[in-house]
């Protein structure tokens, strides 16, 4: 921002171009651009023209960051010299990206140092409060050193020392949260430095998983911290809280909930809603309002609102670690949802103020573009900014020992971005989990450089996506048009749900090009935290019973449970969950949030139900394939009736104890006879209310009847 008082507004288009605007006179000879130094000024060689009511400068030597120019004209006119658009140049961050791995405050026993690039900046200074304080203690000049990154070592452990930085940069001062900082206090008024060898006691006993095999091995289960045990009768104390989950509840019936019910399903990853600092909450208040998180304001942070000891910055440290022990422990593997696409609020966010301009990505027409729907972008193609996100990865990784990560509106990153950190990652643990909304968002980045899931070849295998058609398929979408359970499909309409239940990968036979390279990169679902639960959105339609609806409901549960690739369950999907209608919950009440785990008691028997497919998922590895070869070989589409989907999996013939496997499903209203293709007698082992590893009967004879709207599972 120019000097209050001006009224010329002056700006670098680039690092070898300066614009200014205003009352500019067309004698160009009279104006120059001077560099301030101290006490020293010194005239810069430019060329100058004027064109449109805009004087443009040429500069012979690129124009230097965090050193003050000023442009001037005839009486007396003035503009302090803005970074403006420069600092989104390619030269820009081949002479300014720093690739060190320091920034943040790195605590030791003996010292703290501090460092945080702010190339733009003239001064910066850091800044120390007291605890519980809000007037600072001290202000420290800081050093600029190399690519414009800025340093001071303070002596002793600086453990628990309440912090900012304050950058003199534009013309003005801004005091700013350290982007790296791990803890802060309170709705992050400040920083707080953490010595992690202190918090690493004898209280902590971290068990990491053993390898997986294949990433298709994996079952996500997806919840909110808050929503998980805040119910009345979810059996914990600490409700609503990461503390919450360390606890072994029971509804009052005897039911279990929280972890130990976790371990009856089987599922074996929790994705864990965002836990990183957000802004929509106040951590002041006992009761906060509710939000799901997807409101980002310190990454490296944990949110305070969900730690029992919130006012202490530490705490909110050890309880996230303690309820990703607990699940570690228990055998289960931790998935964050992680949002790097936007900032709460982006004139507030520290990165913004550090270097104005630089995090955040613009359109043609300069203004911050808005693909992600709350008003900015972060610029993933930004040396800086893709050094942000993968620090902030690594981060998680290293000091939280977690297993995976979601991101969310992936498709607002670039493709080299989340390659670049799918290696980095991968390298550090082979069996992380890594995947996101491929949506193709309205963002100024080329088609082919977004990270959408029409890019999943390019991405490749590493990296999943949400297979959004998938979804469709089975339950149909929000525009009405009804899917594979409502039955009436057409047989085209068939056919793509078998290319989807075989992983929607190359189907050669049938001419049918792949959306992905191997069946891991597909994560099927029906149903998550956004939009309506699958039990409202049945609900809204007219004509179905509640029979009907709950036998629908499980005939999707299934197939996503027995298709090629990674299956997602929605917390307390398998009890038919509601929010009551509500198709948006981001910052409903509780009340719709929340598990109700009286409905785990209500619906004890679907639970039964997908806990069996789940069984049998884990017991037959010819629902986990991966590759696409095998697919190709053993996945083989059968004739059926009209409104149903045969398909057999063939047994691997290097392993002596595998079966032939027959999947059926029946969408339609009536009972429907299939043939069976194969001669000899047949375990059936799901069928329209029962699921279960230990076989509910024989059939001995190559034709069978199928329930209306319902599963049937055999082998032989």
């Amino acid at each position: 921002m120019e000097p209050k008082g001006s009224t010329l507004v002056a700006w670098m288009e680039d690092l070898y171009t300066a614009k200014v605007k205003g009352p500019v006179t067309p004698s160009i000879n009279e104006w120059k651009i001077i560099r301030k130094e101290k006490d020293k000024e010194a005239d810069i060689v430019t060329t100058s023209t004027f064109s449109d009511g805009v004087l443009i400068f040429q500069v012979e030597k690129p124009f230097l960051a965090g050193k003050r120019y000023e442009v001037r004209g005839p009486a007396k006119q003035s503009a302090h010299l803005l970074s403006g658009k420069a600092v989104r140049s390619p030269l820009f961050d081949e002479l300014y990206a720093y690739s060190g791995t320091d920034l943040g405050a790195v605590c030791t026993d003996n010292s703290a140092h501090f460092a945080v690039w702010a190339p733009t900046a003239e001064e910066v200074r850091l800044i120390i409060y007291e605890p519980a304080k809000t007037n600072a203690k001290d202000s420290i000049p800081m050093q600029r050193s190399e690519r414009g990154v800025w340093r001071i070592k303070l002596p002793g452990c600086q453990h628990g020392l309440r912090y900012t930085y304050k950058v003199f940069v534009n013309g003005m001062w801004q005091e700013s949260l350290d982007p790296y900082a791990s803890s802060s206090t309170l709705n992050g008024q400040h920083s707080v430095v953490i010595n992690w060898e202190k918090l690493e006691d004898e209280t902590r006993n971290p068990v990491q998983p053993p390898p997986m095999v294949r990433k298709t091995d994996a079952i996500i289960y997806e919840v909110h911290v808050r929503d998980f045990t805040a119910h009345l009768h979810s059996g914990v104390r600490d409700k609503g809280k990461y503390l919450g989950w360390t606890e072994k509840g029971k509804t009052p019936e005897g039911f279990s909930t929280t972890i130990p019910y976790l371990k009856e399903m089987g599922v074996t990853h929790i994705q864990l809603l965002p836990v990183q600092d957000f802004g929509s909450v106040d951590e002041l208040k006992d009761s906060p309002v509710y939000n799901w998180g997807y409101d980002p304001i310190q990454h490296f942070v944990p949110e305070g609102s969900y730690a029992v000891n919130k006012s202490h910055p530490e705490a909110r440290i050890i309880e996230l670690r303690q309820l990703i022990d607990t699940l570690h422990r228990e055998g289960f593997r931790v998935v964050l949802d992680v949002v790097f696409n936007h900032f709460y609020i982006r004139e507030s966010a520290s990165l913004e103020k550090l270097v104005p301009g630089y995090y955040f990505r613009y359109g043609n027409d300069d203004l911050p573009s808005n693909g992600t729907g709350v008003g900015n972008d972060t610029a993933s193609e930004r040396t800086m900014m893709k050094k942000y996100i993968i620090d902030c990865l690594l981060h998680w990784l290293n000091y939280y020992k977690v297993d995976g990560f979601r991101f969310d509106l992936m498709g607002i990153h670039d493709v080299h971005t989340m390659k670049e950190a799918a290696l980095t990652l991968h390298q550090k643990n082979p069996s992380l989990l890594l995947y996101g909304e491929g949506w193709n968002m309205h963002t100024p980045l080329e088609e082919n450089q977004k990270a959408t899931i029409e890019q999943a070849a390019q991405l490749g295998k590493k990296i999943g996506f949400f297979n959004d058609r998938f979804r469709d398929a089975v339950k149909g979408d929000l525009s009405g048009r009804n899917g594979f359970i409502h039955a009436n499909q057409r047989s085209e309409n068939i056919d793509n749900l078998a290319f989807y239940m075989r992983g929607s990968i190359d189907w050669s036979s049938r001419q049918k090009e792949g959306i992905f390279v191997d069946a891991s990169q597909t994560i099927n679902y029906v149903e998550c935290h956004d939009n309506y639960t699958l039990w409202d959105q049945l609900k809204r339609k007219d004509g179905f019973s509640k029979e009907e609806r709950i036998k629908m409901h499980r005939l999707a549960t299934a197939m996503v449970l027995t298709a090629q690739g990674i299956p997602f369950l929605h917390a307390g999907q398998e009890f038919f969950r509601t929010k009551f209608g509500v198709e948006n919950s981001y910052n409903a009440p509780v009340w719709i949030n929340q598990i109700d785990w009286e409905r785990r008691e209500l619906f004890h028997s679907n639970i039964e139900y997908v806990k069996g497919l789940i069984q049998i998922r884990k017991r037959f590895e010819a629902f986990r394939l991966q590759k696409p070869a095998e697919i190709s070989n053993r996945f083989e589409q059968l004739e059926a009736p009209k409104d149903m989907l045969f398909f057999k999996l063939h047994k691997n013939l290097n392993e002596h104890e595998s079966k032939n496997l027959y999947v059926i499903f029946n969408a339609s209203r009536q009972t429907a006879a299939v043939q069976l293709p194969d001669a000899g007698s047949y375990q059936v082992i799901v069928d329209d209310e029962r699921a279960s590893l230990i076989p509910l009967k024989a059939i001995h004879s190559n034709r069978i009847e199928v329930r209306p709207i319902s599963a049937m599972i055999l082998y032989k």
